[in-house]
């Protein structure tokens, strides 16, 4: 699973191709900033599904102890 961790990793190894007159070129800074942007959305769609995995989980353990509940207050 990728974390924040290895967006400031691509973060600090990012470099941009300069212009020949000063300044940096354009295009290769909107480049690198769409890879970023979809790093960041890689992230953010593996810890939702994390998150929601672990939710799910969750209830069905929910479900089962309600489920053992409901069971054994019939029996006693």
């Amino acid at each position: 699973m990728r974390t924040m961790q290895d967006i400031a990793e691509a973060l600090s190894a990012m470099k941009f191709r300069k212009k020949v007159f000063g300044g940096v070129d354009e295009a290769d800074v909107w480049k690198k900033l769409e890879q970023l942007q979809q790093t960041y959305q890689l992230v953010y769609d593996e810890q939702a599904a994390y998150y929601q995995a672990l939710l799910d989980e969750r209830d069905q353990a929910l479900s089962r102890l309600m489920a053992r509940k409901s069971g054994g207050d019939a029996h006693g």
